[in-house]
């Protein structure tokens, strides 16, 4: 790699914001403020594909310079009291909240850390029926059924069905919102790393990026993502350079 871990994180984050112009594109140019989207299920299985190493690679670019920074003092905020969401305190009701990106990486369930955990085994889902079926209910019989319906076989699931993609296009404005401002976002990371350094062993307590392989990591991965997801994982994990100043 050449250049310095500044210009290197500078590039794979225009890489992103690159990346992400490109699903914007895909979903035809979509807002998150309109009510509902709907998107082809093909279409949302392709922009899931590229998002979510590139989320994950931003989270370790935002990681990278939080590390530098001097963690605060954790002072946990006073407990407030339930009021209603949707009004002020002037009375006004509040506009839509700006997504925000998830500072925490997804973590995975591991069977070894619950070895009392009873294990649940999942039952073999019937094949579905392509053809139609008969029912009969027979209410008082005498012969012949009360009456005859026809069901339906169950819909294959296809890449032009319409599924809500109202959350997705929230996540992809939470990582646009994030990576045009790295600085905030690693003020907020340095917050929750101290944050979870001063409270109780626990989930609460684990660091932000999780151990092992990245969420989206695809080790053959021939997309551009995946490159730029395996360059900023290396970067946020191996040790931190000695401050020569």
């Amino acid at each position: 790699m050449i250049g310095t871990e500044e210009h290197r994180a500078e590039l794979y984050r225009l890489a992103l914001l690159r990346l992400l112009a490109g699903l914007h594109v895909l979903a035809g140019n979509l807002s998150d403020d309109d009510a509902r989207i709907l998107l082809p299920r093909g279409v949302r299985k392709a922009i899931l594909m590229v998002l979510r190493p590139a989320e994950s690679a931003a989270r370790r670019l935002i990681y990278l310079q939080a590390r530098k920074l001097d963690l605060p003092d954790y002072v946990a905020p006073p407990k407030r009291e339930k009021t209603a969401r949707t009004e002020s305190a002037s009375g006004k009701k509040r506009g839509k909240r700006k997504p925000r990106f998830r500072l925490i990486d997804p973590r995975i369930f591991l069977e070894e850390l619950f070895p009392n955990r009873r294990k649940q085994t999942a039952k073999p889902a019937p094949k579905p029926s392509t053809e139609r079926q008969i029912q009969v209910r027979i209410a008082g019989f005498d012969g012949a059924p009360d009456f005859i319906i026809w069901s339906e076989p169950k819909a294959v699931a296809s890449d032009d069905d319409m599924l809500d993609a109202t959350r997705l296009l929230r996540r992809m404005a939470a990582l646009q919102n994030a990576l045009e401002d790295l600085p905030a976002q690693a003020h907020r990371m340095a917050r929750e790393i101290a944050k979870r350094k001063a409270a109780k062993p626990g989930p609460g307590a684990v660091p932000p990026l999780r151990y092992g392989a990245p969420p989206g990591f695809r080790r053959h991965g021939t997309h551009e993502v995946d490159a730029v997801l395996r360059n900023c994982h290396w970067m946020a994990t191996r040790p931190a350079a000695p401050d020569s100043s």
